[in-house]
């Protein structure tokens, strides 16, 4: 199963896609969503549009998704405090095997 999501530069919409290729290069596509209103009272048991057997189908999806730009928004904080310690380390060793360096010219 492939779950894939592009940008249509001329509509400006994301499109998602699920397909599986099939043993003769055909696929198998699922075909556009039926949304189905509900009273306010009513609430109905939602359940799975589909369901996929290993989480590996969604590396395709997950991609896209950054190569597009975006970011896991709960742990958003918890990147950049990463980042910063890189860049933080990354001084360090810098200062570290510049001020080796002068030592080694003195």
């Amino acid at each position: 199963m492939n779950i894939r999501l592009t940008l249509d530069p001329y509509e400006m919409n994301y499109a998602l896609r699920i397909f599986e290729r099939g043993a003769k290069g055909c696929y198998v596509t699922a075909e556009p969503l039926i949304l189905t209103k509900h009273d306010r009272g009513d609430t109905p048991l939602v359940e799975p549009v589909t369901t996929f057997m290993r989480k590996e189908e969604f590396q395709d999806l997950m991609d896209d998704l950054w190569s597009m730009g975006l970011r896991p928004s709960a742990r958003s904080d918890e990147y950049k405090a990463q980042l910063g310690s890189m860049r933080d380390h990354l001084n360090d060793m810098r200062t570290i095997v510049f001020k080796k360096r002068e030592d080694l010219k003195g």
